[in-house]
């Protein structure tokens, strides 16, 4: 008499396995589309990011170099030059720093 409860339960659990084996299928299958997804985008936010860095230290790049034969032709312009790219710098560092947090 003591194995009669667990026999019932089997089987009624047998009766709903395959239903309960395809709901849970399609659950997993619901989940890993949602992490792989957010994968995906993660992995685009990174290459963004790397993007827009990548130019801007070469717009850095250049602008300096810019400053220093400006600085050679024109030594009084030193302060104006140094306004110029540090001005330039700032606004460049600003929009890498706001693709990083998009």
């Amino acid at each position: 008499m003591s194995h009669l409860p667990e026999r019932r339960t089997s089987a009624l659990s047998a009766v709903n396995y395959p239903r309960s084996t395809a709901r849970i299928q399609r659950a997993v299958q619901h989940d890993v589309a949602v992490e792989q997804g957010r994968a995906i985008v993660a992995a685009a936010r990174t290459q963004a990011v790397e993007y827009v860095g990548h130019s801007a230290l070469r717009a850095v790049e250049g602008l300096t170099e810019m400053e220093a034969q400006a600085l050679q032709r024109t030594p009084l312009g030193d302060a104006r030059y140094k306004a110029i790219v540090d001005t330039a710098t700032s606004a460049l560092a600003r929009i890498v720093a706001e693709t990083g947090r998009d």
